[in-house]
């Protein structure tokens, strides 16, 4: 559970990797309502600087199709506010060994909708939001 303590009020952090954000422009849900429902106390979304410069990768090399997907992620981000954790790749690491490496070392919850990102990231015991049934958030792991 990935909790920064103020007083007697425990924030939980959320990474949203860029496989979720994409997502988010498919789906016909409200993923703050979503969010709200899931998460039993006060949250932040996080964004990691790396998924950010990923997504701009993204729209500069991608058809319009996918393209109008990425611009939706990127005005998601800045409408809603994200904070933004400055960590950079290191050499060689994939996107998946990036998040990882994040969520182990803070202990966040990560968004993530990528299977084989889930499945390390349970492997590793750090706890996932993912979209169940295109209609509704689940989660693995506590939340809280």
């Amino acid at each position: 559970m990935a909790v920064d303590w103020l007083g007697d009020c425990a924030i939980v952090s959320i990474i949203i990797d860029s496989n979720f954000l994409i997502m988010l422009s498919e789906i016909q849900i409200n993923i703050i309502s979503e969010l709200d429902r899931l998460v039993k106390r006060e949250y932040e979304l996080v964004a990691l600087s790396g998924v950010i410069t990923e997504l701009k990768e993204l729209l500069s090399k991608s058809k319009p199709k996918k393209r109008k997907k990425v611009e939706f992620a990127l005005r998601f981000l800045k409408e809603q506010n994200i904070k933004v954790l400055d960590e950079q790749f290191l050499p060689n690491e994939t996107a998946d060994e990036y998040i990882l490496r994040i969520a182990k070392k803070t202990k966040f919850v990560v968004a993530t909708n990528d299977a084989k990102l889930k499945k390390k990231l349970k492997d590793a015991n750090s706890s996932v939001i993912y979209l169940r049934q295109k209609s509704y958030l689940a989660e693995d792991g506590f939340i809280g």
